[in-house]
């Protein structure tokens, strides 16, 4: 007998299309565990990864800012309810683990991929956003951004067989591609890198933040008040 295949219908979600963060926060008290919650929590991580490929700022778009209480709600009824999950689900998980990868050093990376199972993670992109979490919570930065990269390639990790790119792989690789995360995530190096040393080797620190020369550190540095001093000590120094 012929067989019938039912697939989730995904509408294509905007960041107007999404909840605010005011009414994400109301959701989350009210029916946080509730499975009809899922297709506003997953429309809320569009919404903030596609903050973050364009490059917005939360200042800027108070309606839009990171929650990590409702990315962890969306990824324990994930765990609740697989049926929700699929290979949608998938991609979106691994949206949320991007937008916890940022916060570094915060432990919102290590408190996700506790919720996330093994056969989530071993697959693409979220096998290389634990690789790179991975990395930075060893401090090996300059072996970070290659891996990091990666994402950005719509195409990375495709399964065999596969020739369609998802619009939520898509919106992945357009926020590690723009200025704002590859930002964020330098900036938070630089204030591990203070805790360790007063002073550092310029080629070190030029390797950790993935930056060409120090006049492009200086540039950058001012931008989180850091003072790159080339007039006293080594000039190989920051």
């Amino acid at each position: 007998a012929p067989t019938l295949t039912l697939h989730r219908v995904v509408p294509h979600y905007t960041m107007s299309a999404s909840l605010s963060h005011s009414e994400i926060q109301a959701l989350l008290s009210e029916s946080a565990y509730d499975p009809a919650a899922c297709p506003k929590l997953e429309a809320y991580v569009r919404a903030q990864v596609s903050a973050v490929a364009s490059t917005l700022v939360a200042s800027e778009s108070p309606d839009v800012q990171y929650c990590f209480d409702a990315n962890r709600t969306l990824i324990k009824l994930y765990q609740f309810f697989p049926h929700l999950e699929g290979e949608l689900g998938m991609t979106i998980t691994a949206l949320a683990a991007f937008l916890a990868l940022l916060q570094f050093p915060e432990t919102d990376f290590m408190a996700l991929s506790c919720l996330m199972p093994e056969r989530v993670q071993s697959m693409e992109p979220c096998a290389t956003l634990v690789r790179c979490a991975e990395l930075l919570e060893s401090c090996q930065f300059s072996e970070f951004w290659p891996e990091f990269r990666k994402l950005g390639i719509p195409e990375y990790g495709a399964r065999d067989g596969e020739t369609v790119v998802s619009e939520d792989r898509k919106l992945l690789s357009n926020a590690v591609n723009g200025s704002s995360a590859s930002s964020q995530i330098r900036s938070n190096i630089i204030k591990m890198l203070a805790r360790t040393y007063r002073s550092a080797p310029l080629p070190l620190v030029l390797a950790a933040l993935d930056l060409k020369d120090g006049e492009v550190l200086k540039s950058f540095g001012s931008k989180v008040m850091l003072t790159v001093d080339g007039t006293s000590g080594s000039e190989n120094e920051v």
